[in-house]
Formats: C-alpha cells, sequence, structure tokens
C-alpha cells in the first residue's frame, strides 16, 4: 500500500482511504449488511489502509457508528476523517454535531473534520472560525472542505488555508479540472478524489443507461426524467456510455479491469492525495488495492484522457454532479 503525507498536515496516510458512505444502509447504496460491512472494514486495515473517510449524514450517522465500533482500539493506529452536516453549519450546530460525531465514532478527537457543503444561509468564513475553535480544543487535528470551489477557497484563506478539498472527480467527472485544480494546485491545497468508480459505472456494472438504478442515476449524466434526479438538464447518456465503452476498450488492450483502470488513473493525478473508495465486501478491497500496484503508462493515461475529452466537454464547467449550473452549490 502506498502512503503520503497530506499537504499541510502531519498525517501519514494510505493513498487509497476507505469511503464510508457504502457501510450503511440508505437510499442510495440499498440495504448493507453490517456484518459484512464490518468484516470490509477489517479487511481494508489488514491490507494496510489506515486512513477512512465518513461523515454524520451517511446513514443518519450509522456509518460512525459501525466505523467505531469496528475500529475498536485500533482509533491509535488509524486517521478518521469526518465531515459536519449541511444543516450543522451555523456555528453553534457546528460545534455540536462534532460533539455527536465523536460520540458515534468513540473517539474524543478526528483526525480531519470537513465541511461537507457549503450553507448559502451562513457565510463559510463563520462555519470555519467554529471549527478551528474545534481545532484549538484538540477536538479536530486539521480542518478541511469538501465540494468547495475557488470562490469559497478564497474566503477561507485570510482565515487559515483549508487542508484538503474533497471532490469528486473521475474518468467520466472531470468537471473540477475547469477551474478548482488549479485553484487548489495554485495554494497547495490537496485534493482527496471521491466517487472514482463513479458509484460502479466504471467498474463495468451497468450495461446500458437504463441498467443504471434511480438513486445512482441522479448525476447530470442522466436526463432529468430519472425519479430521483433534480438538475434540471437533458443529461447526456449517449455521451456518458460512449466514453464507458471506449474505457472498456483501453482496459482490455492493456489486460486490465475497468476498475482497476479508472482507479489507477485518478491515483496518477498530479493534484490527488489520496483516492477514497468504498468496497461492499473484503473481495473489492483486494481489488481495490491490487489495482494501484501497477501503474498506467503515459500512452494509456493519455488514450484515457482522449476518450472522455468529449464528454468533459459536454458536461462542462459546472462541478456540482447533482445540480445544474442555475442550483450548483459550488462557488
Amino acid at each position: 500500500m502506498q502512503h503520503t503525507i497530506l499537504k499541510n498536515t502531519d498525517l501519514t496516510v494510505s493513498r487509497l482511504c476507505f469511503g464510508c458512505w457504502g457501510i450503511s444502509s440508505d437510499f442510495h447504496w440499498g440495504e448493507r449488511d453490517a456484518s459484512k460491512s464490518a468484516a470490509t472494514i477489517n479487511a481494508a486495515f489488514e491490507a494496510g489502509v489506515n486512513f477512512f473517510d465518513t461523515a454524520a449524514v451517511y446513514g443518519d450517522g450509522e456509518s460512525e457508528r459501525l466505523l467505531g465500533k469496528t475500529l475498536g482500539t485500533r482509533r491509535s493506529e488509524v486517521i478518521i476523517a469526518s465531515k459536519v452536516r449541511p444543516d450543522h453549519m451555523s456555528p453553534s450546530d457546528l460545534v455540536r454535531g462534532c460533539e455527536e460525531t465523536l460520540l458515534r465514532l468513540g473517539t474524543d478527537y478526528l483526525d480531519l473534520y470537513q465541511t461537507h457543503w457549503a450553507n448559502p444561509d451562513v457565510p463559510i468564513e463563520d462555519s470555519w472560525a467554529a471549527l478551528l475553535r474545534l481545532k484549538e480544543q484538540g477536538k479536530v487535528r486539521f480542518a478541511g472542505v469538501c465540494n468547495a470551489g475557488p470562490k469559497d477557497l478564497t474566503s477561507l484563506l485570510p482565515v487559515e488555508k483549508p487542508a484538503t478539498n474533497q471532490l469528486p472527480y473521475n474518468l467520466i467527472w472531470r468537471a473540477i479540472e475547469h477551474a478548482i485544480v488549479p485553484a487548489c494546485d495554485a495554494h497547495k491545497i490537496g485534493i482527496l478524489a471521491y466517487s472514482p468508480l463513479m458509484h460502479g459505472m466504471l467498474a463495468g456494472k451497468f450495461p446500458t443507461a437504463a441498467d443504471v438504478p434511480d438513486g445512482r442515476a441522479r448525476s447530470r449524466h442522466f436526463s432529468t426524467n430519472r425519479e430521483l434526479a433534480r438538475h434540471g438538464e437533458p443529461g447526456c447518456e449517449q455521451a456518458t456510455f460512449d466514453a464507458i465503452t471506449a474505457i472498456g476498450e483501453i482496459a482490455n488492450q492493456s489486460n486490465r479491469s475497468m476498475a482497476n483502470v479508472a482507479a489507477n488513473w485518478v491515483l496518477q493525478q498530479a493534484a490527488v492525495d489520496c483516492v477514497i473508495v468504498g468496497a461492499a465486501s473484503p473481495q473489492q478491497i483486494k481489488a481495490n488495492c491490487d489495482a494501484f500496484d501497477a501503474p498506467l503508462s503515459d500512452d494509456e493515461l493519455a488514450a484515457l484522457n482522449s476518450a472522455t475529452d468529449e464528454l468533459k466537454s459536454v458536461l462542462g464547467s459546472n462541478p456540482d454532479m447533482w445540480q445544474g449550473s442555475e442550483g450548483s452549490r459550488y462557488r
């Protein structure tokens, strides 16, 4: 397992971060078996993963509870990141939310505490000031952001630079390359990339757009007529699956799985410190870890970029997967 020191911190973390969104049941992932999720967390730890990312909204707190219970006495051997609920961004709610997260995790500190989404009713500077007070109290070691655009980053820089910015990034979702990656690079803010397999689409799980369940077909790749979509845009299903087909062909030529190729592509982007990957079984953990053992060649990287450039252009510069340009939560 590769390790790195996160920019702006002294945290030595595995470059594969275990993403804990999918370890508990919800409308997006469906039903999850707690014992299987616990076995998967243990398999990740045994494979050398020491970085675990969760959030208060994941399973309405159940993800944090299960992660804390499963890690148990190994707390000092791991790095735990969690996130503020978007509706807890007022200073008093943020502090209370942190206390509740610590209680669910069974710990007295978080290694990395992140804003999850900006709240338009609360200036992000106010939220950030409260988060930094938690840092001064020793309840949070480092403060980061998620889904923060250039304007939000600029607002925070005079107070304290975020350690990290957690962002959606994969071969069929390259929108952050337009403005956010350059902003993070300019200010030396590390990127934690989530959804590297685009919820299974880049693992070859869904042959066509119609095969993707509504819970996962909410992104701007899909028609706004999908039951749970709220972006109000026409989508680009043909271009999306044309790109996926091209990625699959490149993977076949390289004698790799599509998931292997997709995960490696994200890991090899210069701006990315760590890739956040979920898993539903110990077997998936092994496959995810194995994917990082054989980097892609420069020619393979170039071919993948070329295969997805058109889709990147069609989706445009709005980095919000779920909301159209008018309702984008990125600033």
